[in-house]
């Protein structure tokens, strides 16, 4: 294909898959026939010139999710449809990012936790409203999912302020927590936490492949707290299987208090996949969250328990 002719089909394309316009105008614009034109997008698809993608938006399942928010006494429930239980990060991210950007307003203060689900939230936030950010959690999680990771993510969309917190959600000892507590960034930021008006929290299933927290506190800790009951945490508050706190990792977060959070007026929790129902359903008992977006394959074992 000579330049003239990538020309003329760059430019036919253009019009059509881009600006709408049909083949029947494009034709009487230029001049040609509209079976030429159709051949020229014809081509345009088999060179590669177009590339045509479909993506079907995750679809909520209503009825389960309504279900779901009178099940636990909710704010809200998004019950998301998944092709299966095993990768539903994508569709959660989608969904929780759409609810974002319709309920979070130029007047909030955004608190934000981190996490693998969380992140996947930042590709669909673009038009969010431009409120300022917090960190309400320290550093968890692998490089690219830490909450300066996503909060640094949303900022760069909106360009609002981010109040961070650059220290480990969970430090060794009590010691170290007070020290680091100190500091006045790591103030500034947690004082912050108490003027939050929404939050977005991610919730881990007491298992180091479904929570960053087992991770930082070794395997004797992670044992130990799970003989004392945990199944799940969110933001490294630990509760057991009937949603009451355990308070063994209070004195070493890094992070907003248990208080601030349920200070908050909207925490909207995101979390799915076949691990996680015990943690889910615990911290939802728990009350320290008003909303959850979860896949559809968790909700209804959640909604088929005793």
């Amino acid at each position: 294909m000579g330049p003239e002719e990538l020309a003329e089909t760059v430019a036919i394309a253009r019009r059509h898959y881009v600006d709408g316009v049909s083949r029947v105008d494009i034709a009487a614009e230029r001049g040609l026939s509209r079976f030429k034109v159709g051949r020229v997008l014809r081509t345009a698809l088999e060179r590669g010139i177009v590339r045509v993608e479909v993506r079907a938006p995750a679809g909520v399942d209503h009825e389960v999710s309504e279900r779901l928010r009178l099940r636990y006494g909710l704010r809200r429930a998004l019950a998301v449809q998944t092709p299966d239980e095993s990768s539903v990060r994508a569709e959660l991210g989608q969904v929780a990012g759409e609810l974002l950007r319709e309920v979070v307003g130029p007047d909030d203060l955004l608190g934000v936790d981190c996490g693998r689900t969380l992140r996947s939230t930042t590709g669909h936030l673009a038009g969010i409203a431009a409120c300022d950010l917090v960190q309400i959690t320290g550093m968890g999680g692998a490089l690219g999912d830490t909450g300066p990771d996503i909060t640094r993510a949303v900022s760069e969309l909106t360009g609002a302020r981010v109040h961070s917190l650059f220290a480990p959600i969970v430090v060794p000892d009590a010691r170290t927590a007070r020290t680091l507590l100190q500091a006045p960034a790591i103030r500034a930021t947690l004082a912050a936490c108490s003027r939050v008006t929404r939050a977005v929290v991610a919730v881990g299933a007491w298992d180091p492949r479904l929570s960053q927290i087992p991770a930082l506190i070794g395997a004797e800790q992670t044992r130990r707290f799970a003989a004392e009951g945990v199944v799940g945490e969110t933001g490294g508050l630990l509760v057991d299987a009937e949603g009451r706190r355990v308070r063994g990792l209070d004195d070493r977060r890094i992070a907003l208090t248990e208080e601030q959070l349920r200070a908050v007026p909207d925490v909207i929790a995101v979390a799915g996949g076949s691990g996680k129902t015990l943690a889910v359903h615990a911290v939802l008992r728990s009350g320290m969250v008003s909303s959850i977006v979860t896949d559809v394959h968790l909700a209804r074992r959640l909604l088929a328990r005793a």
